[in-house]
């Protein structure tokens, strides 16, 4: 086998999730720190480097040949990017590795590879249909995409990738069709506007070595260690432009990324000039303990602030060093750990701090509203079920009152209207039970089991929230009395300023509703660049401001990547 010395590239965390599957199931495995999945995208040579270098490695794919098939596939699906065809590391068992990839591996469109620079090629198709029932009423659902992507290196540092896509909806509302999608269901252009025709696209260009990785562009990113979503960069967040520095060294890791989000208003119209930036430093002081501090700042209204972009800075120090700063600007702060307790589990927890006063840490009544925070807390646990990886995991997440949003509603840590992090709004809390198995690496079913409960904000008859006009001065201003925090975009009533409008933000305070949800997808490479997907949806929700029940299933049939 060549060595895997190029550097260069990512993997595709959007196409190509068998990936990011792997490097789950290796880090609970104890075949990497347990903290190594919690950065995606992770560079090629995480997936492809040292795997068969150790004793343990070689013990346990005797006794789960899965993980073997899973890295048989990535160097089959990632060739010729994974190494460099210098003629000095070519040998005869690499050369018949190689002649066995290029004969059965993944077909392309483009394969370039002369020692120094290395490109792939793909080509995409999709036609999807399905069904949406919504108290009684259904609708059918159709989309159509084409697209193209190239991923390449030249020398072993310097990497890009463009991928482009279109589609086009051709049955359903918009709102419909999106709530079957959480890619869909964040873009602006195809909800709000309600486009027949959408588009999406990545690109960036990336400079890596063994320590230092440096990108900019439009990518997908997310931070965290569960396998269901995280509280902060969720890896369904709509793709924004950034910078991404990524520092790993030795037990250290230190992770930047500052970039451009879209805002939008009450009325759903778009906001420009928003900004985000994070800063996360992690700890690894053996490979089945991770522990990482993070801190992030939203701010908008004006251009890139240099301040903020010190990778070094401490973004709520920095914030509090103007009045209009401290006024105006969204920091957060997070916390977050991971541990293997034995091989083949993994028990992880995470606490997000949106605002703290340490001295009314547990005051209830309205004094103590400048407390919002959120915490999440699972396990995990694989199992070998006929010589394939079963991967179980229960979790629990609740985020309090007003977490996400912010006094100005630009500055919520959201990004077209939807959270950033986990897919939850504030004063909710969920239980989700996941399962997943894979008959092969991209061949696998799951299934999504969740009870939620969340305090919603009280509406009137036109689905707005609910007003009470209170004259101060002889001037008549209408507060927001049915705002409890149950909405990311609506940070602007944590403190009413009337004493008789001043509560405590209690958690789950509202218009309760309580949401049960089945969830399965059934997903196959049906034969070498055919795909199919299908997926079900089936929920039911009770109280709160729009209770019923709500069924969807979509198939999809792909080639391509």
């Amino acid at each position: 086998m060549l060595s895997a010395t190029a550097a260069a590239q990512n993997f595709d965390i959007n196409a190509e999730s068998a990936s990011a599957d792997y490097l789950l199931l290796r880090s609970m495995r104890g075949l990497l720190p347990i903290g190594e999945h919690a950065v995606l995208p992770q560079p090629l040579t995480i997936l492809n480097g040292q795997f068969h270098s150790s004793a343990n490695d070689a013990a346990f794919l005797d006794a789960s040949s899965r993980l073997y098939d899973f890295q048989r596939y990535i160097e089959d699906y990632y060739a010729p990017l994974l190494w460099l065809s210098d003629s000095d590391k070519v040998t005869p068992d690499s050369t018949a590795h190689w002649l066995e990839l290029q004969k059965n591996g993944h077909l392309r469109t483009l394969s370039y590879d002369d020692g120094n620079a290395s490109v792939i090629g793909d080509v995409t198709g999709m036609i999807r249909g399905g069904t949406a029932s919504l108290a009684g009423e259904h609708s059918a659902i159709g989309l159509a995409r084409s697209g193209g992507r190239a991923i390449g290196r030249i020398g072993e540092n310097f990497g890009f990738m463009l991928d482009l896509s279109n589609g086009v909806r051709l049955e359903g509302e918009p709102r419909t069709v999106a709530s079957t999608d959480p890619i869909l269901g964040r873009s602006f252009k195809f909800v709000s506007d309600e486009q027949k025709f959408f588009d999406r696209y990545i690109g960036y260009v990336q400079y890596q070595s063994s320590w230092l990785r440096a990108s900019f562009g439009r990518q997908p990113f997310a931070l965290g260690f569960s396998p269901v979503d995280n509280l902060l960069f969720s890896r369904n967040t709509p793709l924004f432009d950034a910078f991404l520095l990524d520092v790993p060294y030795k037990s250290i890791r230190f992770t930047s990324t500052h970039g451009a989000v879209e805002g939008v208003d009450t009325a759903g119209n778009a906001y420009q000039n928003k900004y985000i930036g994070a800063h996360r430093l992690s700890i690894t002081p053996s490979d089945w303990f991770s522990a990482s501090i993070t801190d992030m700042i939203v701010y908008s209204g004006r251009g890139l602030d240099f301040a903020y972009l010190n990778p070094l800075g401490f973004y709520v120090s920095t914030g509090l060093g103007t009045p209009q700063k401290s006024r105006d600007d969204n920091s957060l702060l997070a916390i977050d750990a991971a541990l293997r307790p034995w091989n083949g589990a993994m028990l992880y927890g995470d606490l997000l701090i949106d605002d703290l006063s340490f001295s009314r840490l547990d005051d209830t009544s309205w004094t103590g509203n400048s407390n919002k925070n959120a915490w999440q807390i699972g396990l995990s646990q694989t199992f070998d079920a006929a010589d394939s990886p079963l991967l179980l995991t229960g979790e629990y997440v609740r985020i309090n009152p007003f977490v996400y949003s912010h006094r100005g509603i630009a500055n919520s840590w959201t990004h077209l209207g939807a959270p950033i992090g986990y897919d939850m709004q504030p004063n909710s809390d969920r239980w989700a039970l996941q399962a997943k198995y894979w008959f092969a690496p991209r061949f696998f079913v799951q299934i999504d089991l969740d009870y939620g409960r969340h305090g919603e904000n009280y509406l009137d008859s036109a689905g707005k929230i609910i007003t009470k006009d209170y004259d101060i001065g002889g001037r008549v201003i209408a507060y927001p009395v049915g705002n409890v925090g149950g909405d990311a975009l609506r940070g602007d009533a944590d403190f009413l300023y009337p004493e008789s409008f001043r509560v405590g933000n209690n958690f789950l305070r509202g218009n309760i509703s309580y949401t049960r949800r089945v969830r399965l997808q059934f997903f196959a490479e049906i034969m070498r660049n055919f795909f199919a997907d299908l997926r079900l949806n089936y929920q039911n929700r009770n109280g709160g401001n729009m209770p019923g029940e709500y069924f969807w299933a979509t198939f999809e049939l792909r080639v391509g990547y």
